[in-house]
């Protein structure tokens, strides 16, 4: 009976010592990986940042952020909006030519599924 506790007592400890810091080294070896992942996002959007900071401190810069996010134009020159192209009409009049238009537009709109290949079978070589 003494035996019996002083082998549980001695698999508990050992548990407590050997088997549980495992599993938290698991935990913290993923948790590293995944604190390196973002490390290495925040230092790629840090690298694109300082590069629009440099392109800034130039007058080019200045003129091209200007124009880009203020519209700015320079004496001499044109805004011209250019606007997108509003939808065009799907009710088109029944008949040729219109229905192969109809006919584009609804596989377009609808694409049927990628064709599938049969799967293939390699049968071993008769002697």
């Amino acid at each position: 009976m003494v035996g019996a506790l002083f082998a549980t007592v001695v698999a508990a400890v050992a548990a407590a010592v050997f088997v549980l810091p495992i599993g938290t080294w698991r935990e913290q070896s993923v948790d590293i990986e995944r604190r390196e992942d973002q490390l290495g996002e925040l230092q790629r959007v840090n690298n694109e940042l300082e590069a629009e900071v440099l392109r800034l401190e130039t007058s080019d810069g200045v003129r091209e952020a200007a124009r880009e996010d203020y519209g700015y134009v320079e004496e001499g020159e044109e805004r011209a909006s250019v606007l997108p192209l509003p939808p065009l009409p799907t009710d088109l009049p029944d008949g040729w030519p219109y229905s192969v238009v109809d006919q584009i537009i609804d596989i377009q709109l609808d694409p049927p599924p990628e064709p599938t290949l049969p799967a293939t079978t390699v049968l071993p070589e008769q002697p």
